[in-house]
């Protein structure tokens, strides 16, 4: 079975889990709540960035009573008794993002940036934390294949993105001009134009395994020091497509791999691909696979396939 299968990944819950933080003190946990979930009080010695990812519920942390629906954040500090009511009728998915005192300490200044939180109503802000935790998920599922030491720098890394946003550390810096466009009445020469697409080319090659960070084809285009109209033309040169097929033909990759080799539902499939509604997955995912996502993961997952195999092989032998 895929190594995406991993102990992070939480089905039919029914009570709070134990959450066992690695050296480098971050973790990403996914879980699933029956409808008969409790929780205690609970304290921690870590901070927690949850995403509610579906279901309704009541969030007390201290003396807070946070009331969350799907797409709220909420920010439980280190040393805080929480606990999650669900709501029996709308039970909840959730991301969480749990971050030890260790990391928290990193910067004394930002002590006192780290009370209860609930963010609603902000889509903005939900959705850049909900990008940060699917890197995050990406990144911890491919442990096996990553060295300890860059995976635990990516995480920290993410870590502190999740912190800045959660603690409002910094305003949005204003954006900058590109440099390294070409503007309207330059001529550019066959060296720069070669060295344009080696550019894009490594961009491209680059997303395969960043494209949750894709942003917007304005951003690509800045990040390779490109005018939008040309950086668009040599995409299509480089790639065969444009921009957003490409960013979208990795995305259903992903997700194909994620209905072969894993048992998640639906649902975390779609946020893990970088999709925001399971409409728009669904209507994708078809479009470009010609099945949709539940008959994909019937005629194609592998744990299945396998499991019919040694069947088969088994039933053969006797």
């Amino acid at each position: 079975m895929s190594n995406r299968k991993t102990q992070s990944r939480y089905e039919d819950v029914r009570s709070a889990l134990r959450e066992d933080l690695p050296a480098w003190g971050v973790l990403v946990f996914e879980s699933h709540h029956a409808s008969e979930f409790t929780m205690q009080w609970r304290t921690h010695s870590f901070a927690k960035v949850v995403f509610i990812l579906e279901g309704s519920g009541r969030f007390d942390v201290g003396e807070n009573a946070f009331e969350f629906v799907a797409g709220d954040v909420i920010f439980v500090p280190s040393q805080t008794k929480n606990r999650i009511c669900d709501n029996q009728a709308d039970p909840v998915s959730l991301y969480a993002a749990c971050i030890s005192d260790q990391v928290l300490q990193c910067d004394p200044t930002m002590l006192d940036r780290w009370l209860p939180r609930h963010f609603f109503k902000q889509p903005r802000r939900s959705l850049a934390i909900a990008s940060v935790l699917r890197r995050m998920v990406l990144t911890q599922d491919q442990g096996s294949v990553r060295s300890s030491g860059r995976q635990s720098i990516e995480m920290l890394t993410d870590a502190w993105r999740l912190l800045s946003l959660v603690a409002e550390v910094a305003d949005k810096p204003p954006k900058q001009q590109s440099a390294g466009g070409v503007s309207t009445g330059d001529v550019p020469t066959d060296e720069l134009i070669s060295k344009d697409i080696e550019v894009v080319r490594q961009y491209a090659e680059t997303l395969r395994t960043h494209f949750l960070d894709a942003g917007t084809i304005d951003t690509a285009a800045e990040t390779c020091g490109l005018s939008r109209r040309t950086f668009t033309r040599l995409f299509r040169e480089v790639t065969g497509t444009t921009w957003l097929g490409y960013v979208r033909q990795i995305a259903i990759d992903h997700a194909s791999d994620l209905l072969r080799e894993t048992y998640l539902p639906i649902l975390s499939v779609a946020f893990e691909a970088g999709f925001s509604d399971l409409s728009t997955f669904y209507r994708q995912f078809t479009r470009r696979v010609g099945q949709s996502p539940a008959c994909y993961r019937e005629s194609n997952h592998l744990p299945d396939r396998v499991a019919e195999s040694s069947t088969e092989a088994s039933a053969s032998s006797k």
